[in-house]
């Protein structure tokens, strides 16, 4: 190879890793621009599985108000939204960081780009508090608390708040990881997780009877969605 091959060669290999060292970094800043974001529902499988293992259960219908407790940033249930027109959504939680109304439009949109839809939900962020949800007074079709009622150090209290946040005749849903013996410990957290006997004894303690329970995915059994509605004297 003469001097002038080898030299072209290397401008070409150069202007390669220029090339993907600027595909890297483009990715590597969008992976980064909004760390609320769930990135996994980007992807169309991933939405598909959110949607197709909860629209059963959830049962959504155009013009339900509805909330979740502990939402975080909200990327699941800005892709619950997807399963009914017109939806109103209170997004809840005790940490305000992902919850700014400017980072939740953002959210939204990404997510609803990705899917290639326009969204015609309504998201309202809630800064609650560890014993008081700080949602509005029987306004609620439904409440969803997911992966969130082991982490709660008050939940008696937020149950109570619940009662009162749900219509008369709503309907909450609680889904959470079920610990196969007392003690068991979540492996994120590290918080002690309930029994499904443990659960069901503090629903109904608190004023809620069990309807149905699903698992949340099919052949995993640890994952459980539980619908509760208010015991009525």
């Amino acid at each position: 190879m003469s001097l002038i091959q080898k030299r072209s060669t290397a401008m070409k290999r150069n202007r390669l890793l220029i090339l993907l060292w600027f595909v890297a970094t483009a990715a590597v800043a969008q992976r980064t621009k909004n760390p609320c974001l769930y990135e996994s529902l980007l992807r169309k499988d991933k939405r598909e599985e959110a949607i197709r293992s909860h629209q059963s259960i959830y049962d959504l219908h155009a013009g339900d108000t509805l909330a979740s407790i502990g939402a975080g940033g909200g990327s699941k249930e800005i892709i619950y939204s997807m399963m009914a027109d017109n939806l109103v959504l209170y997004l809840q939680d005790i940490n305000s960081v992902c919850l700014t109304p400017e980072i939740v439009r953002v959210t939204v949109s990404e997510l609803y780009n990705a899917a290639g839809l326009t969204a015609t939900a309504t998201f309202i962020p809630i800064i609650g508090t560890e014993k008081e949800t700080r949602l509005p007074n029987q306004l609620f079709d439904k409440i969803i608390i997911e992966n969130t009622l082991h982490e709660l150090t008050y939940p008696g209290e937020v149950l109570a708040n619940v009662r009162i946040n749900l219509k008369p005749g709503g309907y909450l849903y609680i889904e959470d990881f079920m610990a196969k013996r007392p003690g068991q410990k979540h492996r994120g957290c590290g918080k002690p997780l309930f029994t499904e006997e443990a659960l069901v004894l503090l629903l109904d303690h608190n004023g809620f009877r069990l309807l149905e329970s699903a698992f949340t995915y099919p052949g995993n059994v640890d994952s459980k969605i539980y619908k509760f509605a208010m015991k009525t004297k």
